[in-house]
């Protein structure tokens, strides 16, 4: 009875939304009819099927669809017009248009969670915040970062050396575990060690938050002032103080130590580049908290570093748990992998350098292929605010954009049979004749990520390791594997692997 009250008060709004935007409505449809795409399901909800698909079925339809219809396509879920992009030239536009710098609607669900951070904001304010974090990321913090990583990938070695001999081993579980130790310690300066303590409150506050928000995302009735009083939301209002509590804490703790450090480090630390010392992130945060030029609220400083914590370990996290499984079921790349770790380390068990990290082309090349079969974010969103020419095509003002990263990353055109996994793809060679918005794991134009460093510093780093200490095979085969949409690429089932150990190093 409550489930048919509350759908027919979203029968209600939508009737209420389609009356008073009908004008608007009116001449999106005109103008984006002239787009190829799917039949309507109604003349009443549009698309309606696509409203209530699930984050399983989301990567084969959409892949589908753009065999169908090509690199761009229309649909109409419940009436709200949305346009989707997968062709190298349509990608250019969507990353350096000026019409297309607001994040979509369906970042929404994210503002109670990451408030106004970089990931969510737009306009002036994300001026702001990019131009005052931007320095955080500078090659000499991100180098002074690496012993920090080193020490992970120890530890990592020593928890896979405890596994009981020829178990399977869930990648992308474990590699939460170690991307969220990573990021707590290298930019929060805090440890919540996570890595032996799996079950801690606040990883299950962000899964579970993680799962809600992407089903308030694909379901529109969710998202309303009720919301809160509902079990979901008073669930997610939990999580919430769970993940704020962390947060709070590591604001906190680097409010206590950062004022004695920095004097203490002030004369024997500099940059190499410009004589004065880097401040890492969180740090530069607190430098412009106190500072009347750029100022930041505690509220910013908060969303700021629940954004970085949010986004800095589950992507990372996707990323070396599909590297994993694509070394393990393909056995000849893992050697060449390890070759050339054995190259650099000559067969000795010291920890690896920037220098070392530089010298990982063929790993990196590993990575980047990795990423453009499965990328940590398959989708982006943009909100068009003028209307904006995509070849022979117009995406009228009001309309809403998604770059399908996953289906770019797969046009034949770009990479030929592109369902195979080929890390020459990322030669100097192939990649100086690629169109350069054919291949965007990262985002590109203006709103890049600016965690993108940092996070193939991180990847080398702990895959190396676990590259020059095991052997990873294969249990999860390559067609078990079943990808859904959620915030970040995942697979819908578990991928486990076996690590045996190498004769040829001790651990460290």
């Amino acid at each position: 009875m409550l489930l048919l009250l509350w759908f027919s008060v979203f029968i209600l709004y939508v009737v209420y939304l389609l009356v008073k935007k009908f004008p608007i409505i009116r001449r999106q449809y005109r103008i984006m009819e002239k787009i190829p795409g799917p039949p309507l399901d109604s003349y009443f909800l549009g698309h309606s099927s696509e409203v209530f698909r699930t984050v399983e079925t989301r990567p084969a339809s959409n892949l589908q669809l753009h065999k169908e219809y090509g690199g761009i396509y229309r649909q109409w879920p419940g009436w709200v017009p949305f346009i989707l992009l997968a062709k190298a030239e349509y990608a250019e536009v969507f990353f350096t248009s000026k019409n297309l710098e607001t994040k979509s609607f369906l970042y929404d669900v994210f503002h109670d969670w990451l408030g106004q951070g970089l990931l969510t904001s737009s306009g002036h304010l994300w001026q702001q915040r990019r131009k005052l974090i931007t320095p955080a990321f500078h090659f000499s913090v991100l180098n002074g970062l690496c012993d920090t990583l080193v020490e992970k990938g120890i530890k990592t070695v020593e928890l896979l050396r405890s596994q009981p001999k020829d178990s399977p081993v869930d990648v992308y579980e474990f590699m939460y575990l170690v991307a969220l130790d990573s990021i707590c310690e290298a930019a929060m300066g805090i440890k919540i060690n996570a890595m032996t303590d799996p079950k801690l409150d606040y990883i299950r506050a962000l899964t579970d938050n993680t799962k809600i928000s992407i089903e308030r995302t694909f379901k529109p009735w969710l998202n309303h002032r009720f919301f809160y009083i509902t079990p979901m939301g008073r669930r997610l209002a939990r999580n919430l103080e769970t993940i704020f509590q962390l947060s709070k804490m590591a604001i906190s703790h680097s409010k206590m130590t950062r004022k004695p450090k920095r004097k203490e480090n002030e004369d024997t630390e500099f940059d190499e580049i410009k004589g004065k010392k880097k401040l890492a992130f969180l740090d530069l945060l607190l430098e412009a908290h106190d500072s009347t030029t750029a100022f930041i609220t505690d509220e910013g400083l908060q969303d700021e570093v629940n954004t970085f914590m949010f986004a800095g370990h589950e992507t990372t996290a996707s990323s070396m748990s599909f590297t994993l499984h694509i070394l393990s079921i393909h056995p000849e790349i893992q050697e060449k992998c390890f070759r050339e770790l054995d190259d650099i380390f000559q067969g000795s068990d010291r920890k690896p350098t920037v220098d070392d990290l530089r010298d990982m082309k063929y790993l990196e090349q590993v990575i980047k292929e990795s990423l453009r079969l499965f990328p940590s974010a398959p989708q982006i969103g943009r909100r068009v605010s003028a209307d904006t020419q995509f070849g022979k095509y117009i995406a009228p003002a009001g309309s809403n954009l998604t770059l399908s990263i996953y289906a770019l990353h797969r046009d034949p055109e770009q990479f030929p049979d592109p369902e195979k996994f080929d890390p020459e793809r990322f030669s100097r060679e192939n990649v100086s004749i690629r169109h350069p918005f054919a291949y965007v794991p990262f985002a590109a134009g203006a709103r890049n990520c600016l965690g993108q460093k940092f996070a193939m510093m991180e990847e080398k780093v702990i895959l190396s390791y676990i590259i020059r200490h095991f052997i990873i095979e294969a249990v999860t085969q390559k067609d078990d594997v079943k990808v859904l949409f959620s915030a970040i690429l995942r697979s819908k089932d578990s991928i486990n692997v076996i690590f045996k150990q190498r004769n040829v190093l001790n651990a460290q």
